[in-house]
């Protein structure tokens, strides 16, 4: 498992010896806020997971790309290109996403594996356990695969 908080000072001088600037801003986003989430209240005495980092990620992506959306509608398209700038970079750190085969192996593992009965009541858990095994999948695709498979 990746942990890029240990990573991210290493990644910021490299892109700074890079003169690219972009990716220095970008970097020192992430750091800032996965040091936001360490030093909130809420937050006091837990670890800064992968699965943390991957939902803080997923966060930054969506806030940049309905920024862009704006900033498009506002025919502002250098801000626009910007934020697509640090989308692109957010991306990279995303593991791929599950496609809905990948889920339905998941579902058959859980099923199997972890000897969770496939039924309704148990949906929560089947879905809980898909996403830590896919952390890449995106929740609404696991919830429907798996209202699907559940009948």
């Amino acid at each position: 498992m990746k942990n890029y908080n240990d990573i991210l000072d290493t990644l910021i001088m490299s892109a700074m010896k890079e003169h690219n600037e972009v990716r220095v801003r970008t970097l020192r986003a992430m750091k800032t806020k996965f040091t936001e989430w360490k030093t909130s209240k809420q937050n006091v005495g837990k670890e800064l997971t992968e699965e943390v980092e991957l939902q803080i990620i997923n966060k930054m992506v969506k806030e940049r790309t309905e920024s862009a959306d704006l900033y498009e509608q506002a025919h502002r398209l250098d801000l626009a290109e910007a934020e697509k700038a640090e989308i692109s970079i957010l991306i990279g750190f995303l593991p791929t996403p599950a496609t809905e085969e990948d889920i339905n192996k998941a579902f058959d593992e859980v099923i199997v594996i972890d000897e969770i009965s496939p039924e309704k009541k148990n949906m929560g858990i089947i879905i809980k356990t898909i996403k830590s095994k896919l952390p890449g999948a995106d929740g609404k695709l696991v919830s429907q695969v798996v209202m699907k498979r559940l009948g």
